[in-house]
Protein backbone atom coordinates (compact mmCIF):
# COMPACT_ATOMS: atom_id res chain seq x y z
CA UNK A 1 0.00 0.00 0.00
CA UNK A 2 2.87 2.28 0.84
CA UNK A 3 4.94 1.34 -2.53
CA UNK A 4 1.18 1.99 -4.38
CA UNK A 5 0.64 5.72 -2.84
CA UNK A 6 4.40 6.44 -3.56
CA UNK A 7 4.86 5.21 -7.23
CA UNK A 8 1.25 7.20 -7.49
CA UNK A 9 2.97 10.38 -6.35
CA UNK A 10 6.07 10.03 -8.50
CA UNK A 11 4.06 9.51 -11.35
CA UNK A 12 2.40 12.74 -10.68
CA UNK A 13 5.52 14.63 -10.77
CA UNK A 14 6.66 13.06 -13.87
CA UNK A 15 3.45 14.42 -15.36
CA UNK A 16 3.66 18.10 -14.07
CA UNK A 17 7.51 17.92 -15.25
CA UNK A 18 6.38 17.22 -18.48
CA UNK A 19 3.94 19.61 -18.55
CA UNK A 20 6.35 22.20 -16.89
CA UNK A 21 9.17 21.28 -19.60
CA UNK A 22 6.88 21.83 -22.42
CA UNK A 23 5.56 25.08 -21.50
CA UNK A 24 9.01 26.39 -20.53
CA UNK A 25 10.15 25.14 -24.32
CA UNK A 26 7.08 26.79 -26.13
CA UNK A 27 6.29 23.09 -27.56
CA UNK A 28 3.27 20.64 -27.58
CA UNK A 29 3.20 16.78 -28.09
CA UNK A 30 2.09 14.90 -30.87
CA UNK A 31 1.71 11.48 -31.95
CA UNK A 32 3.81 10.85 -35.17
CA UNK A 33 1.77 8.24 -37.34
CA UNK A 34 3.87 7.10 -39.89
CA UNK A 35 7.01 6.47 -37.45
CA UNK A 36 5.21 5.61 -34.60
CA UNK A 37 7.25 7.69 -32.05
CA UNK A 38 6.46 10.87 -30.05
CA UNK A 39 7.70 14.54 -31.85
CA UNK A 40 7.42 17.83 -29.99
CA UNK A 41 6.58 20.71 -32.10
CA UNK A 42 5.52 24.64 -31.49
CA UNK A 43 3.35 25.05 -29.48
CA UNK A 44 0.25 27.39 -30.71
CA UNK A 45 -1.09 25.75 -33.49
CA UNK A 46 -3.88 23.45 -34.17
CA UNK A 47 -3.36 21.06 -36.94
CA UNK A 48 0.55 19.29 -37.62
CA UNK A 49 0.91 17.06 -40.26
CA UNK A 50 3.95 14.61 -41.19
CA UNK A 51 5.08 12.99 -44.37
CA UNK A 52 7.60 10.58 -42.30
CA UNK A 53 10.58 12.97 -42.23
CA UNK A 54 8.82 16.23 -42.51
CA UNK A 55 6.73 18.47 -40.43
CA UNK A 56 4.44 20.90 -40.94
CA UNK A 57 2.31 22.98 -38.49
CA UNK A 58 -0.85 25.34 -39.16
CA UNK A 59 -4.00 27.37 -38.11
CA UNK A 60 -5.79 27.19 -41.14
CA UNK A 61 -8.77 24.40 -40.58
CA UNK A 62 -8.92 23.76 -44.41
CA UNK A 63 -5.14 23.24 -44.59
CA UNK A 64 -4.25 20.12 -46.43
CA UNK A 65 -0.71 20.18 -47.48
CA UNK A 66 -1.84 16.82 -49.48
CA UNK A 67 -3.58 19.24 -51.92
CA UNK A 68 -1.41 19.88 -55.05
CA UNK A 69 1.61 18.06 -53.45
CA UNK A 70 3.30 14.58 -55.00
CA UNK A 71 3.90 13.60 -51.25
CA UNK A 72 1.77 12.03 -48.69
CA UNK A 73 0.84 13.62 -45.31
CA UNK A 74 -1.07 12.69 -42.67
CA UNK A 75 -2.32 14.11 -40.04
CA UNK A 76 -1.13 14.54 -36.22
CA UNK A 77 -2.61 14.30 -32.75
CA UNK A 78 -1.80 16.23 -30.20
CA UNK A 79 -1.28 14.30 -27.02
CA UNK A 80 -2.98 15.55 -24.03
Amino acid sequence: MIMDSYKKRNDAYDRMFDNYSQAIRGVDEYRDPVNDWKIDLPTGYDNAWTNGSDYIVSDDAGFNPNVGSTQNWERMQRQR
